[in-house]
């Protein structure tokens, strides 16, 4: 059986007390296990019925069961994991409650880039007209206008408000183009949440809400598991998977081919005004000692 040193071998320190998706609902609606993977370590998830609830049970390929301190718990329609004692509490996301809101899972994509990575382009405004061309942004309107970010120590998350950009396609229902405003919120190192406000919208929520939610497979790839929460009462589940589907793929290859994979926390990169967010984002992950798919400068990145 392994000893404390193996086990912290085995799973990533920066990783451990965090709450981390593995695995969406919607992949248990044909069978009962699956298999997938977190820091290295294959797990087994296998979903039982007891009164009417479903139950989730995590299993590690490579460890002793009972050497784990392990919690699980579903939420938003995903499994979360927490291996030993939790940092904090799951964040609460009270929009997916509300009964006439629409609830949009968008699937798992694999991405060979740091799980730091993939939060920090989502955080990223700056890139909308160039990547996203014709849908959250386009030219001459390329500019990111000053924003407000904060640290809320109550609940250690980072948040940026004030977040204004013209698009062209705003969302599936969109009439026409607007000026978008957005609230980013950082819940965990691993989880990331917008507020998007729509103004084709009918009020039953503030703004329409997109998630992303990190499962770590190895410091260089993981799964981007997306959700949607709209208010939406025109565009079909399709139409509105389609259009989030479109905007990650076309974020994909950019993420792919960002070197280095790893997440520089030194002056490797150098930020603008429009990076205030990813900056504080970086700051906060440095007083979190965190260093799991953080680019070393003397390390040469070795991609699994």
């Amino acid at each position: 059986m392994p000893n404390t040193q193996q086990y912290s071998q085995m799973i990533s320190s920066s990783l451990m007390g965090e709450w981390i998706v593995v695995a969406s609902e919607q992949e248990f609606l044909q069978c009962q296990q699956i298999k997938t993977c977190l820091d290295g370590q294959t797990l087994n998830i296998h979903r039982d019925i007891i009164d009417g609830v479903h139950v989730y049970q995590v299993k590690f390929d490579s460890l002793e069961a009972d050497m784990l301190n392990l919690a699980v718990q579903v939420a938003f329609g995903f499994v979360w994991l927490c291996v030993g004692t939790e940092k904090k509490p799951l964040f609460q996301l009270d929009e997916y409650e509300i009964v006439e809101a629409r609830r949009v899972p968008c699937g798992a994509y694999g991405v060979r880039t740091s799980p730091l990575r993939g939060i920090e382009n989502f955080l990223d405004m700056a890139h909308f007209p160039y990547v996203h061309t014709g849908i959250l942004g386009a030219e001459p309107e390329t500019a990111v206008k000053p924003y407000h970010v904060e640290w809320r120590e109550d609940v250690d998350e980072i948040w940026a408000t004030e977040c204004f950009f013209t698009q062209p396609l705003a969302a599936p229902s969109s009439p026409q183009p607007q000026e978008t405003e957005y609230i980013y919120r950082v819940a965990s190192p691993l989880n990331a949440i917008l507020y998007k406000v729509n103004t084709a919208a009918k009020g039953i929520i503030p703004a329409d809400v997109v998630c992303l939610f990190i499962q770590p497979l190895s410091e260089t790839h993981i799964r981007a598991h997306l959700l949607m929460i709209l208010d939406d009462q025109t565009s079909s589940m399709t139409d509105m998977v389609l259009f989030q589907q479109k905007i990650f793929t076309q974020d994909k290859p950019i993420l792919e081919n960002h070197l280095p994979l790893k997440l520089p926390l030194e002056k490797l990169e150098i930020p603008t005004k429009a990076d205030a967010l990813a900056t504080a984002y970086r700051k906060w992950l440095i007083t979190k000692n965190w260093s799991y798919g953080v680019h070393k400068s003397m390390q040469t990145e070795q991609v699994v």
